[in-house]
């Protein structure tokens, strides 16, 4: 959706096969991608997808947090501290990282920073310690970044329950690690068809990275909030 708003489009995770793929379908619609094979969880690897970006595209008008891991599953007493180090390295780290290396280009631009929270960020779920308290950081990194870098627009963004592998994830492995009933839960999302398709709240996610205002910064947004909603809808989503 971006590159239909005529975004070029630069594209970071550690599988290259699906970094290309995803490239391969903007670049067939027309529009301009770069492919940067890292890790979010390394400083090296942060700054060279922002330096890459720049010298591809020669600015840079937002960036998108995206990337998190779920596990490990299982009660706080029983936490895992390697676990819990791998999930904050991935989850706020990388964020973190990724906004540090973004800002001094954010600024000229008078750019965007959308971090993907989650529900969990509010909402105790049982066995997501490591998950809800991550994401909960996640707000406060939002709210950090817009009060300490007032040209930067930051918004913390909740996609809803979405059909992604986590969710298949959630389904198939966590039984081992929450409560039945929480387990039970999701797994009748998707029998019963209520999980969104990733398209839905990935355009609305395109939409507010490249036009959302500046009096939102800060704002924890759901993706079915009416006025991010009619947002999205003048950029051209289907919702």
């Amino acid at each position: 959706m971006a590159a239909q708003l005529g975004a070029g489009v630069a594209l970071m995770a550690r599988s290259p096969g699906n970094l290309e793929a995803v490239a391969g379908e903007i670049r067939e619609a027309g529009g301009r991608a770069l492919v940067v094979v890292g890790d979010v969880s390394l400083a090296g690897d942060c700054r060279r997808a922002v330096v890459e970006t720049v010298e591809q595209f020669g600015r840079l008008d937002g960036l998108v947090n995206n990337a998190g891991i779920l596990g490990p599953i299982g009660p706080l007493a029983e936490a895992d501290a390697e676990g819990y180090q791998e999930n904050w390295a991935v989850n706020v780290l990388g964020p973190l990282l990724m906004t540090r290396e973004a800002i001094p280009y954010l600024r000229r631009s008078r750019g965007r920073i959308l971090n993907v929270s989650s529900g969990a960020a509010v909402h105790a779920v049982e066995g997501w310690g490591a998950y809800c308290l991550a994401k909960g950081a996640v707000n406060q990194l939002t709210r950090m970044i817009a009060a300490e870098e007032p040209a930067i627009t930051a918004i913390s963004f909740r996609p809803g329950v979405v059909d992604t592998e986590m969710q298949a994830h959630i389904r198939h492995q966590g039984g081992e690690g929450m409560p039945e009933e929480v387990h039970d839960r999701f797994v009748r999302y998707h029998q019963q068809g209520q999980l969104l398709p990733p398209e839905v709240p990935g355009c609305v996610l395109a939409a507010l990275v490249l036009q959302a205002p500046a009096e939102w910064s800060g704002a924890f947004l759901s993706w079915d909030e009416e006025e991010v909603r009619a947002l999205a809808k003048r950029a051209g989503c289907s919702l």
